[in-house]
């Protein structure tokens, strides 16, 4: 079967604020089983041509229905069936499925019951189809990696608030034909804080990971899988293996996968014929040589099709369809040790020490702070007008970011002038500002809504010429069916010399303001995209972004909204 021009998310739809905001979840009964692949620990491998995979979130947005594909012969296996004994204990031991706690009855603490829907009957399933019978609870899937750390996918669990949302639910597997192994309440675990965390493309390394703290160790009651060392590219061809919650069901096995394409230009993801399916989101992805953790199911293809009245497998080719994309686990045990100083003697004994934080920044750690608007660690600044002031837990150098991180900047007057919340591709925070008048500023570093983060707080000023200086512009937008600002859009050509500062917004930018989900896109001389932003201050957006050497000439600001959707408002700028 030919492929698809873009791959679906693999995970299944919670209930989570955010996720609800961008992906409502069907009722149980009826809900599709996006999410059950991305519980799978998957063990994967690289992909086709390189640059032949769209960016993360330039397809299929995350709401797009996913089905599940398999390639060559069905490798699926149940845990207990599997003949590989280290796979098998890595299922049992390691793995979780991601559930909310609506998708089980824990009444009786010793013998917690799954409440989804069958596969059957959520995915209307010809009787020749396989795991019919099977639970559909679990909407994603992670692997746990230290005492109470697990790896998951960024799409899964986005906030602050999904986290709250979210069970960590081990011993999800058939011990026979039939015959689930009993969970207890003391193998589902809570989410405490995000880590680390990445969902975009972050200096031209698409990347899709977080690193979750659990609410308690989950050792010695279960042991953390080792991951693959160094930072290397796989092998073309290499064989890999996922464990996880295909379509959210009991965790099952595929060994059966082999890397395509491992994009060793970038060591982002790579590409591979696992047989995956929504809720493997997460999954651990291994190489069977060693059995470590080499990467995290993120996307892939088309996974089930209709057959008359029900729906099956799609089956590809081994060699067919587009593949399936896997975050390499470097960039995300890189991240995690670069937020914690190292925390963890497992993850992070091999790399070197971080270096010292920068003179001009200041670390922090701050919980119920109500977005920033108390109990905030603060710092003040005294500036000249005209002065460039970058603030950031990310974007800067030796700027670090634990949990979902919200900055605001304050002026003399106690007035706020700039606030961010998630930028950088994930949920640190960064801001750029142009200061008016001469006076002290205050920096104000909290947390997302009553959540806890820290991290290390850095600011950069660059010298004006005391009176502002550059240039600005404005205009009116009111837009429909963009499909996030790919078609339809509401378009503003700007010149640009190299080293120029193109500040732009529908936030953050004086004179902007956004009604809706909007979305910004901006393109170079060349017609090809060189930033985008979808959500910066709450659903409104900012790109802020300097011209490379030798690439000035006229770039594109292109509006537009989130999805289908319709939004307006004035998108303003400034130009430095």
């Amino acid at each position: 079967m030919g492929s698809l021009d873009f791959p679906v998310w693999r995970f299944f739809p919670s209930t989570n604020e955010e996720q609800s905001m961008r992906n409502p979840r069907p009722e149980s009964s009826t809900r599709t089983l996006l999410g059950a692949l991305v519980c799978a620990a998957s063990f994967a491998a690289g992909c086709g041509p390189e640059g032949a995979y769209p960016m993360e979130g330039e397809g299929a947005a995350l709401g797009v229905t996913e089905k599940e594909v398999v390639y060559g012969t069905d490798d699926r296996q149940d845990v207990y069936a599997h003949p590989d004994a280290t796979l098998r204990t890595r299922a049992q031991e390691s793995t979780v499925a991601l559930m909310n706690p609506s998708d089980y009855d824990a009444s009786n603490p010793n013998d917690v019951a799954f409440t989804g829907s069958t596969l059957g009957s959520a995915r209307n399933l010809c009787s020749t189809e396989r795991f019919r019978d099977d639970p559909t609870s679990a909407f994603c899937s992670g692997t746990l990696i230290d005492d109470d750390l697990v790896l998951t996918a960024g799409h899964c669990i986005t906030s602050a608030s999904a986290c709250s949302n979210t069970r960590f639910v081990f011993n999800y597997y058939r011990t026979a034909a039939g015959a689930l192994q009993t969970v207890t309440t003391q193998d589902i675990y809570s989410c405490a804080s995000i880590v680390a965390r990445e969902q975009g493309t972050v200096n031209g390394q698409n990347l899709d990971f977080a690193v979750i703290r659990l609410d308690r160790p989950a050792t010695p009651r279960f042991t953390p899988a080792p991951v693959r060392a160094g930072n290397t590219a796989m092998s073309g061809g290499q064989n890999v293996a996922v464990i996880g919650c295909g379509s959210g069901v009991p965790f099952k096995i595929d060994s059966g996968g082999s890397v395509r394409d491992a994009r060793a230009s970038t060591l982002d993801f790579f590409v591979a014929s696992t047989d995956t399916f929504g809720g493997n989101s997460g999954s651990g992805v291994y190489e069977t040589d060693g059995y470590t953790v080499a990467g995290i199911l993120v996307r892939g293809e088309t996974d089930y099709v209709s057959s008359g009245s029900c729906t099956v497998v799609n089956t590809c080719s081994e060699s067919g369809c587009r593949g399936e994309d896997i975050t390499y686990i470097y960039p995300a045990i890189s991240a995690f040790c670069a937020a914690t100083n190292n925390g963890s003697t497992r993850l992070c004994g091999d790399l070197p020490p971080p270096p010292p934080p920068p003179a001009d920044s200041y670390t922090y750690n701050a919980s119920n702070t109500n977005s920033a608007q108390q109990n905030t660690v603060n710092k003040t600044l005294t500036l000249n007008a005209g002065d460039e002031v970058e603030v950031g837990t990310c974007g800067l150098t030796g700027a670090t970011a634990s949990g979902d991180t919200y900055l605001r900047f304050f002026d003399g007057a106690s007035s706020e002038v700039a606030s961010n919340d998630d930028s950088c591709g994930g949920r640190a925070s960064y801001i750029k500002y142009t200061v008016a008048t001469a006076g002290s500023y205050e920096i104000r570093a909290g947390c997302y809504s009553s959540g806890s983060c820290g991290g290390t707080v850095v600011w950069k000023v660059t010298p004006g010429s005391g009176g502002g200086g550059g240039t600005s512009g404005s205009f009116d937008f009111n837009a429909s069916n963009t499909n996030s600002a790919q078609q339809n859009t509401i378009n503003q050509d700007v010149t640009l010399s190299a080293g120029q500062v193109l500040d732009v917004g529908t936030c953050g930018v004086a004179g902007a303001s956004a009604t809706g989900d909007t979305y910004l896109r901006l393109y170079g001389p060349a017609g090809s995209q060189v930033a985008s932003n979808d959500d910066s201050c709450s659903l409104a957006s900012r790109i802020t972004y300097t011209v490379p050497a030798g690439a000035g000439g006229t770039y594109q600001i292109r509006v537009g909204c989130y999805s289908g959707n319709s939004c307006s408002g004035t998108a303003a700028y400034t130009i430095q």
